[in-house]
């Protein structure tokens, strides 16, 4: 079951495990189910882990409408009504994140918890003019789309990890590429985040360069309730660089969650 169908288009995936506890899992910009391997290789018995394409990335058809995080979100609902899934937790890594933020809140009755893994700011991307033109300047740039891959470790993953994530990245068109680097920008859930009552934990790596700790901390204090991890020594991408101690959290939030009920 490698791809699924979302309307106009087709949804790619990769599934793990058995079990019925889901937890889906949303990548973040110019990545794809890869960043998730290390995770969903580790998971425990009891759960079933969906790791997607998001439209335009990966295997996945693009969005002929364009890519916005709004899109993303009614395309994962589309996804979990199409295979039948139970409420789930929901994991987000980087703008994947608020692609998860935007789904748990239109759509709170289907998620059980919600974790947020060095997540886009609730008050959307703040680039300089200057860095924001030598981003958009590299897409389908080689040596730039790699050096922006490399920005999102503190530790590189193997040689051979490291190519296959660059390789993902250079296959973001640049529908997809600018589409969602303008929505980024524009993305700005701070008020609805008081209503949030899902059970939500944030992961954040202090040596992480992509996102403001600025942005954690508006998470951290207005969503009701919400769990805060920092990870000392860990850059952008905690759950490559230390997927052990990420199995070791999300395990410890499901529980946590599941004993609150």
């Amino acid at each position: 079951m490698p791809f699924v169908s979302v309307g106009d288009g087709r949804m790619h995936c990769v599934e793990r495990g058995a079990g019925e506890e889901v937890v889906l899992f949303v990548h973040g910009w110019l990545s794809s189910h890869r960043w998730w391997l290390p995770v969903l290789d580790r998971l425990p018995p009891g759960l079933r882990g969906y790791a997607v394409d998001l439209r335009g990335a990966g295997e996945s058809d693009p969005a002929p409408g364009g890519h916005t995080l709004a899109g993303y979100a009614a395309d994962l609902h589309a996804f979990a009504e199409a295979l039948g899934l139970p409420p789930f937790f929901l994991v987000g890594h980087s703008m994947g994140g608020g692609v998860a933020l935007r789904y748990a809140l239109d759509h709170p009755e289907r998620v059980k918890g919600l974790m947020l893994v060095n997540p886009l700011a609730p008050f959307g991307t703040r680039t300089d003019p200057q860095m924001d033109a030598w981003v958009r300047a590299q897409q389908g740039n080689p040596e730039g789309i790699r050096a922006m891959v490399q920005l999102a470790f503190a530790t590189p993953p193997a040689p051979e990890v490291m190519e296959a994530l660059v390789a993902d990245a250079l296959r973001w068109g640049p529908a997809a590429y600018f589409d969602t680097l303008d929505d980024m920008a524009r993305f700005h859930v701070v008020d609805l985040l008081p209503a949030l009552k899902v059970p939500t934990l944030v992961l954040w790596g202090d040596r992480d360069v992509v996102i403001p700790f600025e942005g954690i901390v508006e998470l951290f204090n207005r969503i009701p309730g919400c769990g805060l991890e920092i990870w000392h020594g860990v850059g952008h991408s905690p759950v490559i660089e230390r997927p052990d101690a990420f199995i070791a959290l999300l395990e410890r939030f499901l529980r946590e969650v599941k004993e609150e009920q």
